[in-house]
């Protein structure tokens, strides 16, 4: 090989090491961080399934979001008073387990905010794809007994127009992944430190006699 191939070979073998390095390194940070671009709804479906307690919608609840009773969920929960506007939140993510394996699948993803008042209830549901598009919207009314059990009989259920269930599900998204609407706990004061006592300055020696 001529010396002009020599230095022709070194020197694109020389322009490649960085390319290599910055591979390398980038590769390295997507390890240590997961996945940067997860979207923030499948984020926060991972986290409940993570953190989420054990649940399960009911027959009546499941057969009216068009879901079969035995799925089990993963839950989170906000009562009123952790809430701006005085709502009991929740969602449940809905889960079906993956065959020959104990990981779960999320199906569903199922938000409420509730609201009551002496003698009436007004719900708000939401049943989102993984994905994050509305499969069903719907406010559920109903009265309630004095000491705020339902009345029998009394539940309705109202499908929301798509533009008010956008609205109503922006602000419910808000809530769960931002924390807007979410009251923020008292922050505990520090207790100062006990001023330590001051050491009295030591008196010159005195110096004998001449």
């Amino acid at each position: 090989m001529s010396r002009l191939g020599v230095f022709i070979v070194l020197g694109l073998s020389i322009a490649f090491v960085p390319a290599f390095v910055n591979a390398a390194q980038l590769n390295a940070s997507k390890r240590q961080t997961g996945k940067p671009n997860e979207p923030p709804l499948e984020k926060f479906i991972h986290k409940v399934l993570a953190e989420g307690y054990d649940n399960d919608l009911g027959p009546n609840l499941a057969r009216v979001l068009g879901l079969d009773p035995n799925h089990k969920t993963k839950g989170s929960e906000r009562f009123k008073d952790d809430c701006l506007d005085n709502r009991y939140r929740s969602v449940n993510v809905v889960v079906e387990k993956i065959p020959e394996s104990d990981r779960l699948k999320p199906i569903s993803v199922i938000f409420l905010a509730k609201k009551t008042q002496p003698g009436a209830s007004d719900s708000n549901w939401f049943k989102l794809k993984p994905d994050g598009s509305i499969e069903k919207a719907f406010r559920g009314l109903g009265k309630l007994t004095d000491d705020g059990h339902g009345v029998p009989g009394s539940a309705v259920d109202v499908d929301l127009d798509p533009d008010e269930a956008k609205v109503l599900l922006k602000r419910e998204l808000d809530f769960w992944l931002k924390g807007i609407g979410l009251k923020k706990k008292p922050v505990e004061t520090a207790k100062k430190a006990a001023p330590e006592p001051t050491q009295k300055p030591e008196a010159p020696a005195k110096s004998g006699p001449k």
